[in-house]
């Protein structure tokens, strides 16, 4: 369903600013003036009312009743037409409505009149009163009160009432379309509010991880320091190594001199010699096998220390840079 099918009168115009328009209308002209919703039920007080239609015909059960088929009948008139209608109301009166339209559709009238073109037959009068209900002398004393007015002077009444309308019903039209689009901006800020939210909780929780993040690094570092120290260690104890194997060769060879000056008695010494002197040269072969994979260690956890303090330096940029976006959301909120 069209939110215009809903929309009332009331609902884009308030009855202040009606009953405004409707005074200065009634005061210009010195006619009667009322405005009315689609139904027909007055939504502001008369104006300039006649005693006639306030006093002796509204106050009448039947004659309200037939007031307000007339005030809804003439309003009816007009949607059709765009124009103002003139017409007779129930008791004799010349009356006339404009209606008031939003992109289409009838929402209400502005009614103007309670006018005479001619004096009245007072016997038909008289007649009406009994039948609603009414003194009918006092109806007569009342009817003799109303302005008698020429023709053209109601027309002309009649066209600025329209004009009057027509306004009211570019107002009313510029109020819904207002509506429209504050209704349709306030979705969207909200909507907008909403994925706000959701990102400030996404930027929150991956602070948290980022925090968390921080900390497994910088035991990663702690980690990786005690690596290098350990290599620089174990570096000292290949070295001790390498001296044990470097003096045990030059003891094996100084055995082997002296096995050789032995001759034939050093035969079995120099065989041992010999095994000494193997011992030592393979011992300073690992040794140095076993140096030369510390060292490569060594460079390789040298580089995972460096690796990882540039990451926690990126880190470090990436919280700053997620704080600036977080204050920057919550300013917009």
């Amino acid at each position: 369903m069209n939110d215009l099918d809903n929309l009332k009168l009331t609902d884009l115009i308030d009855v202040k600013t009606l009953q405004d328009i409707q005074d200065g209308f009634s005061n210009t002209t010195g006619m009667a003036a009322l405005t009315t919703d689609a139904d027909g039920t007055a939504v502001t007080k008369g104006s300039n009312f006649t005693d006639f239609c306030m006093e002796l015909t509204r106050k009448s059960n039947t004659g309200c009743k037939r007031c307000e088929q007339c005030d809804k009948q003439g309003g009816e008139n007009t949607m059709y037409t765009g124009k103002s209608s003139t017409y007779y109301c129930h008791a004799g009166l010349v009356d006339f409505a404009a209606p008031i339209m939003v992109n289409g559709k009838f929402i209400g009238s502005f009614i103007g009149g309670q006018v005479l073109t001619e004096r009245p037959d007072e016997e038909k009068i008289r007649k009406y009163a009994a039948e609603i209900g009414v003194n009918p002398d006092e109806y007569v004393r009342a009817v003799r009160k109303v302005k008698v007015l020429p023709k053209h002077q109601i027309d002309m009444a009649a066209d600025f009432l329209c004009t009057i309308a027509n306004v009211l019903s570019k107002i009313a039209y510029s109020n819904y379309v207002a509506n429209q689009n504050n209704s349709g901006l306030s979705s969207l800020n909200e909507s907008l509010i909403a994925k706000i939210h959701d990102a400030e909780g996404l930027i929150n929780q991956n602070s948290d991880n980022m925090d968390k993040l921080r900390s497994e690094f910088a035991l990663l570092e702690n980690i990786s320091k005690q690596s290098v120290s350990e290599v620089n260690s174990t570096n000292e104890t290949v070295k001790i190594i390498q001296d044990i194997a470097m003096n045990t060769r030059i003891l094996g060879f100084n055995a082997y001199i002296e096995a050789a000056r032995a001759k034939e008695s050093g035969k079995s010494f120099g065989v041992i010699t010999q095994e000494i002197r193997d011992l030592a040269d393979k011992s300073k072969a690992s040794a140095d096998k076993i140096e030369n994979a510390m060292k490569s260690i060594g460079d390789f956890t040298k580089q995972i220390d460096s690796q990882v303090r540039n990451t926690e330096k990126l880190l470090s940029e990436c919280m700053a840079n997620i704080e600036e976006f977080s204050t920057i959301l919550k300013q917009m909120l």
